[in-house]
């Protein structure tokens, strides 16, 4: 069984890591003893590259970071790389109340994962699930702003689906399998390192 580690303190992306590379046979273990730094950024990928670049030199295993965020159309992609923040500020009603009496509530989950091993960033991949912001919130499932996103083609929230049906649709999900399919496919050929970036 190949195993990833994840360098991340929120349990419920841990669960859905797990969850989406199941299927690929990857076992997914959380990475004890480090500590996620994120950088200030506008660019997911920058903040995942610069969080793995302070772990990546300091372990053997194949590690990665997943850096995300909620990107609303009407307010020019806010709260985008801050989310996890106006999470904590604002909360999912700060946001409905941002969109009050909005027509246009079109928005995108947006997910960058960052994976490497023994100093070397050895890949970044990102993905996007469209959908639109709810009037108010539903569900009590996932986290953060959960609640109030529903997918495009679905007429749930995120909140409202199982972790099974939320894999189905998740831009980290969606990431997470770009990752497991290039990794799979570089072990055979022996390109992993082909694109590889040393870390110091």
């Amino acid at each position: 069984m190949i195993e990833f580690y994840f360098a991340s303190g929120n349990d419920y992306k841990i669960a859905e890591a797990k969850a989406a590379l199941a299927q690929h046979r990857i076992q997914v273990k959380k990475l004890e003893g480090f500590e996620k730094l994120e950088i200030q950024h506008t660019n997911l990928e920058e903040v995942a590259k610069a969080a793995l670049a302070l772990i990546v030199s300091k372990t053997q295993k194949l590690v990665f970071v997943e850096d995300s965020g909620l990107f609303v159309h009407e307010l020019n992609g806010f709260p985008g790389p801050y989310s996890s923040y106006v999470f904590e500020t604002l909360g999912v009603q700060g946001i409905l109340r941002l969109l009050n009496s909005t027509k246009n509530r079109k928005a995108e989950f947006r997910s960058s994962v960052c994976f490497g091993t023994q100093g070397k960033i050895l890949a970044i991949f990102s993905s996007v699930t469209e959908g639109t912001i709810t009037i108010e919130a539903k569900g009590e499932n996932g986290f953060g702003f959960d609640p109030i996103f529903v997918p495009m083609w679905n007429s749930k929230t995120f909140g409202q689906m199982e972790l099974k049906e939320k894999t189905v649709y998740s831009h980290r999900a969606k990431a997470l399998n770009k990752l497991a399919l290039w990794y799979l496919n570089a072990s055979k050929t022996g390109k992993l390192e082909e694109n590889a970036i040393v870390v110091n």
